[in-house]
């Protein structure tokens, strides 16, 4: 966030472990919110505490990514429901295989997050 609270989205890179699931390891990394060095940075998460991954797979270009129910829980309102969702998506498509992001709640699809954030539907950075 800016000086007057805008939320401005930031790049951040971090060496995470070689596996199998890069992808998950990248958004569980980022799951974990900003690192000590990021926070003196001014560098905050608006992706809600206890936010869990329950499964991440890629079909076609469509990355399908289930949250546990903590996801829906914004408490900063609509412009914290659309910067999470930024924060995922962009996330995601920083792998070439990923072009768009669909969000599952429990596994479920849902239509909504929040206060009116269409969700129904893969999301692409274009949509952000």
């Amino acid at each position: 966030m800016d000086k007057d609270g805008v939320i401005l989205r930031t790049r951040v890179t971090r060496k995470i472990t070689v596996s199998e699931s890069p992808m998950q390891d990248a958004l569980n990394a980022l799951l974990a919110g900003p690192t000590a060095e990021e926070k003196r940075r001014g560098l905050v998460s608006l992706i809600p505490q206890n936010t869990r991954i329950l499964s991440a797979t890629v079909r076609g270009a469509t990355a399908y990514i289930s949250f546990s129910e903590d996801f829906q829980y914004n408490t900063y309102g609509v412009e914290g429901y659309a910067a999470q969702l930024n924060q995922i998506v962009w996330t995601a498509t920083e792998f070439s295989s990923v072009q768009d992001v669909q969000i599952l709640i429990e596994g479920r699809r849902v239509d909504y997050l929040g206060e009116g954030i269409w969700i129904g539907s893969p999301i692409g950075r274009g949509a952000l």
